[in-house]
C-alpha cells in the first residue's frame, strides 16, 4: 500500500539524527561518527521495510476479510430470492 511507503525514510532519518545529536555530544572522532551513522541508519531503514512488509500484509489480510464477508452478505441475499423463485415454480408444476 502507497501509505505507509515513506516509513522507513522516516524511521532511518530520525535514528540518524537522534545518533548524530549524541555523538556530537560525546565528541566522537569522525570516522567512528560515519561508521556509526551508516551502521544505525541501515539498520533502521531494514527494520523500516519489514514494518511495512507487515503492515501491507496486517491491512491487506483485513481489507480481504471485509471483502469476504460484503460477498457473503450479498450472496445469501441472492440465495433467498433464488430459494423463493424455485419454490414457486415447484408450486406452477404442482397445479
Amino acid at each position: 500500500m502507497k501509505k505507509f511507503r515513506s516509513i522507513p525514510a522516516l524511521m532511518t532519518l530520525i535514528a540518524g539524527f537522534i545518533t548524530s545529536v549524541i555523538m556530537i555530544i560525546h565528541k566522537y572522532s569522525l570516522v567512528h561518527f560515519l561508521w556509526t551513522l551508516v551502521a544505525v541508519m541501515a539498520g533502521f531503514y531494514i527494520a523500516g521495510m519489514l514494518l511495512i512488509f507487515i503492515l501491507n500484509k496486517v491491512f491487506k489480510d483485513k481489507k480481504e476479510n471485509e471483502e469476504n464477508e460484503e460477498n457473503d452478505a450479498e450472496d445469501d441475499g441472492d440465495e433467498s430470492e433464488e430459494s423463493d423463485d424455485i419454490n414457486n415454480d415447484k408450486e406452477k408444476e404442482e397445479n
